[in-house]
C-alpha cells in the first residue's frame, strides 16, 4: 500500500498559490490589463517556463524503450515532429473541430494534476472545470479568444463552457474535499485555481496555472526520474529553444493580414495543440507502464 506524505507541500504549490493569490488580488481590485500585453506576457512565459516540461518527452520515450541509440533517437524525433505537423494541419483545415478536440484533450491532461489515485472521471471533471470556469467570469472575452483561434465557432464553444462551468465547479470542489486527507496541497490548489479562473482574465489565468503549477510539477517529476543530470538539462534546453526559434520565424514570416497579438495568439495555442498531443500520449504511456510496474530503467 502506498503512503502519501502530507507533511510538506511541493514547491509548485507554494509558487502557484502565491502568484495566483497576487493575481486574484490585483484583478479583483479592478485593475485592467490590455489584451495585447496579456498575449505578449503569455508568449514569453509559456515559452520560457511552459515549454521545458514538454522538452522532457525524449527522455520519457527513452524510459519507455521507444528509442535506443542515434538512429532510434532520429526516428523518434521524426515521428514526434510528424505528429505535431499533422495536428497543426488538421487545425488549419478545420479550426472549430480542432479547438473542441484540443480543449477535450487538455481537460484530460490538465485534470491529471490532481487526485491521481482517484477515478478518472474525477480528474477529467477537474480538467473540464479548469477550462470552463474562465467562461463563467469572462464569457465575452473567452468567446473573442476562441473566435481568433476558430473563426465562426468561438461564441458557441464559450456558451457551452458557460453552462458546463457550475457543474464542473461542483466537481472540482468534490475533488478538493476528497484530496484533503491524503494530499491537502491539492485541495488548496483546486480551490485557488477555481477562484483564479473566475476572477482573472482568461490569458492571465492560463499563464499562471500553466507556468507556475502544471509545468513546474511535471518538470520536477521529470528531473527526479532521470539520473543523468547533464543530459537532462541539455535536452530540456535544446527542445525548448528549437520550438521558440520556429515560432519566432513563423511570426516574422508574414502570412494573412491580422493584428500581431492575434497572430501571436494563434501561434501559441495552435503550437501548444501540436505539442500537447504527442506529449500527452507519452505521459499516458508512462503512467500506464508505471501502474503495471514495468517502467524501463
Amino acid at each position: 500500500m502506498t503512503t502519501v506524505d502530507t507533511r510538506r507541500a511541493p514547491v509548485e504549490t507554494y509558487l502557484f498559490v502565491g502568484v495566483a493569490l497576487l493575481a486574484i488580488g490585483v484583478f479583483a481590485s479592478g485593475i485592467q490589463a490590455s489584451l495585447q500585453a496579456q498575449v505578449i506576457v503569455l508568449g514569453v512565459l509559456a515559452a520560457v517556463l511552459g515549454l521545458p516540461h514538454g522538452a522532457l518527452d525524449p527522455l520519457i520515450a527513452r524510459r519507455l524503450g521507444l528509442w535506443r541509440g542515434a538512429v532510434g533517437f532520429a526516428v523518434f524525433n521524426l515521428a514526434y515532429l510528424g505528429a505535431v505537423v499533422v495536428v497543426v494541419l488538421l487545425w488549419l483545415l478545420n479550426p472549430i473541430a480542432s479547438l473542441v478536440a484540443f480543449l477535450a484533450v487538455s481537460a484530460v491532461h490538465f485534470g491529471a494534476d490532481w487526485n491521481g489515485d482517484r477515478p478518472a472521471w474525477l480528474r477529467i471533471t477537474a480538467g473540464v472545470g479548469l477550462l470552463s470556469l474562465p467562461a463563467l467570469g469572462h464569457r465575452v472575452e473567452v468567446a473573442g479568444l476562441y473566435e481568433t483561434l476558430a473563426p465562426g465557432g468561438g461564441e458557441a464553444i464559450s456558451t457551452v463552457q458557460f453552462f458546463f462551468a457550475p457543474l464542473a465547479l461542483a466537481g472540482m470542489l468534490v475533488g478538493a474535499v476528497l484530496a484533503v486527507r491524503r494530499r491537502p496541497n491539492e485541495a488548496v490548489e483546486l480551490v485557488v485555481v477555481a477562484l483564479l479562473a473566475i476572477v482573472a482574465p482568461p490569458l492571465v489565468f492560463f499563464v499562471v496555472y500553466f507556468c507556475a503549477l502544471h509545468s513546474v510539477r511535471h518538470l520536477r517529476a521529470g528531473f527526479r526520474a532521470e539520473t543523468r543530470g547533464r543530459l537532462t538539462v541539455t535536452i530540456v534546453v535544446l527542445y525548448t529553444v528549437v520550438p521558440i526559434l520556429a515560432a519566432v520565424a513563423f511570426l516574422l514570416s508574414g502570412g494573412p493580414a491580422m493584428a500581431m497579438d492575434d497572430r501571436l495568439l494563434q501561434i501559441i495555442f495552435i503550437g501548444l495543440a501540436g505539442l500537447t498531443v504527442p506529449h500527452m500520449v507519452l505521459v499516458a504511456l508512462e503512467v500506464r507502464r508505471g501502474a503495471h510496474g514495468t517502467v524501463a530503467p
